[in-house]
């Protein structure tokens, strides 16, 4: 009896040298993440900072730049209205010179064979109306044609009065809109040449030492 109450002892002293053990390497492994994280977890933290008062840095100067520097904006509403109320206008304000003189002879040609069209139209209608009111005591202007020429004749320069006035809202239609394209084209940069552009970088260093430091840099953007 007395050997299995001691027995049953030592088993008991063993499993608590057991479980102790496990205990203790428990509390290890808490003590050496408590550790870490004290170490790693205010870094990551700095990093995040740097980072995000770089860009809150970065945003005011673009913003500062934009709201300061209205003159760098190129409005193409008020191109597009320019060139609506006196075509060219557009032109002019965007800097392209050289269209006006093509826009204004555009229109010069349309006008001038949309008048030529409509006189001749009123012409040989106003012949054919005489032709065929069969009233004697008016004069016919044009004895030389026939009926069926009249009638062709004032058909045909109807039809292309009509077209030239199409032509002619066309055209202010084109002035119009080259002069909003442009516009939005104003600031951007087509030409054939590549550009690199170099801009310092700050960036903090993710270390788990004691200090808290960033690095500077620079950085290549190429654009085509």
């Amino acid at each position: 009896m007395q050997n299995h109450n001691n027995h049953t002892i030592n088993l008991k002293n063993e499993l608590f040298i057991f479980f102790e053990g496990k205990m203790n390497n428990s509390f290890r492994l808490l003590w050496i993440f408590m550790i870490l994280s004290m170490l790693v977890f205010p870094r990551i933290s700095f990093a995040q900072e740097i980072v995000d008062s770089a860009y809150v840095q970065e945003s005011h100067i673009v913003a500062s730049v934009d709201t300061t520097n209205t003159d760098s904006y190129h409005s193409p509403k008020k191109a597009g209205w320019l060139s609506a109320a006196i075509p060219g206008l557009g032109q002019a304000y965007n800097k392209k010179y050289w269209k006006i003189p093509i826009i204004y002879a555009a229109f010069g040609t349309i006008t001038y064979f949309l008048v030529k069209n409509n006189g001749e139209y009123l012409k040989y209608r106003d012949a054919y109306i005489t032709r065929i009111d069969d009233d004697p005591s008016t004069v016919d202007d044009l004895p030389e044609y026939t009926t069926e020429n009249l009638r062709v004749y004032k058909n045909f320069y109807w039809k292309n009065r009509d077209l030239s006035i199409i032509l002619l809202a066309g055209v202010f239609t084109l002035n119009v809109l080259d002069a909003v394209v442009d516009a939005h084209f104003y600031t951007y940069d087509i030409s054939d040449n590549l550009s690199l552009r170099v801009t310092p970088v700050v960036a903090p260093t993710l270390n788990f030492g004691p200090s808290r430091s960033a690095y500077a840099g620079l950085s290549f953007s190429l654009s085509f």
